[in-house]
């Protein structure tokens, strides 16, 4: 996986092949949000914090890298060709225009920023974010895009814990989406994964002893949608 900024690059992934034979093709930017010590560019450092203190700017990282794991795993078998970026791969932070701009500079077929929530300490479930229609030229492919990492995302957390909740697709007002920084070209959204406030979530993502599992299972999941929207638009 490569990040985004200087000396950028990337590498080009042969996939498994997906039901039905179809193969994937196009560019992946993927945005582990927030990062860092500081706030740049309206991108705080960190936002949630889970119950045992895992931090989401942390847990956005590591998710990201999961999902470029579940993307190189099927390599062995070969078939799609994708190229893969992170706009972060430590812990840094980018300003919000920044992290798109990386977006419209690889030129991204498809763009996911990774994050999750905290609010009270017991509301729960799984939404996706996208820019709304008024300034938002893509806003149907958003639309398609963002509904298949809901579904995907979602569903695998629900496969490990009954209480998870759709909170489905929302329009919503993000510098991470601008199409001003990102461009025309790419399908974007923003996944938020769950709450990590609550202590459930917190044993199921990070504490729990199949947290492990979990994690590597939604991951699957989201790589999987980000391929059956390739294979959409191609």
């Amino acid at each position: 996986m490569a990040a985004g900024g200087a000396g950028i690059a990337s590498q080009i992934l042969s996939m498994t092949r997906l039901p039905g034979g179809f193969m994937a093709k196009g560019i992946v930017v993927i945005d582990p949000g927030h990062g860092g010590s500081l706030e740049v560019g309206g991108s705080s450092k960190n936002n949630a914090t889970s119950p045992s203190g895992v931090l989401e700017k942390n847990m956005t990282l590591r998710f990201a890298f999961l999902v470029c794991d579940a993307l190189q795993e099927a390599a062995s078998i070969g078939g799609h060709d994708v190229k893969i970026f992170l706009t972060r791969d430590a812990d840094s932070n980018l300003g919000l225009s920044a992290r798109a701009a990386v977006g419209k500079s690889k030129k991204a077929d498809v763009f996911l920023s990774i994050h999750f929530n905290g609010f009270n300490g017991t509301t729960r479930g799984t939404e996706t974010l996208i820019s709304p229609k008024a300034i938002n030229s893509n806003y149907a492919a958003d639309k398609a895009f963002a509904q298949r990492v809901q579904k995907a995302t979602f569903n695998a957390v629900k496969a490990h814990d009954a209480d998870a909740k759709d909170r489905k697709v929302k329009d919503q007002k993000l510098g991470v989406l601008n199409e001003a920084s990102l461009g025309t070209k790419a399908r974007a959204c923003l996944v938020e994964v769950e709450f990590i406030d609550v202590p459930a979530v917190d044993t199921l993502l990070n504490i729990g002893p199949d947290s492990p599992q979990v994690r590597t299972d939604i991951c699957k999941a989201i790589a999987g949608a980000v391929l059956d929207d390739l294979v959409a638009n191609e």
